[in-house]
């Protein structure tokens, strides 16, 4: 790592901006999606993490870095789509994480996903078609938090391909498969 990269990765005291994050943040497990929008006849992906914050309304927040292209579309479409990754599509997410940049010249990064691409009647976002679950949001709320922008979207459309598909988890920063039930589905519905 070059002294300029080293330098960034430092706070005013010297102290390293990104240790939380490796160390305390990296202990939550976290499904691996990725989210995807379009815009102007462009349209882009990223690997991220989701969760959902309402029921009624259905709603789920996701978390993107300002700067990124997929950022940019969400602030000028006002939607996005998550696309839940299995745990066989390890491949998708690096991918998916890597900048836009690092692409080929004229390469579409959904493309370049080997997933397929799929779109909904009730958006404009592009979404991928060999995962096991699709959603699709319209942007309800955006916040500033530190070096990402957090989006709370509220579902219009959704596809649930599959149930039975394992997805793809990220945990302690690395990508993990889950483990066994440990309980029965609750009855009525969401566990307590």
């Amino acid at each position: 790592m070059n002294d300029e990269r080293r330098d960034e990765l430092r706070d005013e005291r010297g102290e390293d901006r990104y240790l939380i994050a490796r160390t305390v943040l990296a202990e939550l497990p976290c499904p691996v999606v990725i989210v995807a929008a379009a815009g102007n006849g462009e349209r882009s992906a990223a690997t991220g993490t989701a969760m959902y914050v309402s029921f009624v309304p259905p709603a789920l927040a996701i978390a993107v870095h300002p700067g990124s292209r997929t950022g940019r579309l969400i602030e000028a479409s006002g939607e996005f789509s998550v696309s839940l990754l299995a745990d066989d599509q390890v491949e998708a997410a690096l991918v998916g994480g890597r900048s836009g940049s690092a692409l080929s010249v004229g390469q579409d990064k959904l493309d370049a996903l080997g997933l397929g691409v799929i779109s909904s009647a009730h958006s404009s976002a592009p979404a991928l078609e060999s995962v096991p679950l699709n959603i699709w949001c319209r942007v309800t709320q955006r916040h500033e938090t530190g070096d990402h922008v957090l989006y709370i979207g509220e579902v219009v459309d959704q596809r649930l391909e599959n149930p039975d598909i394992p997805p793809l988890l990220r945990h302690r920063r690395r990508y993990v498969r889950r483990g066994a039930w440990l309980t029965d589905e609750a009855p009525g519905g969401y566990p307590t």
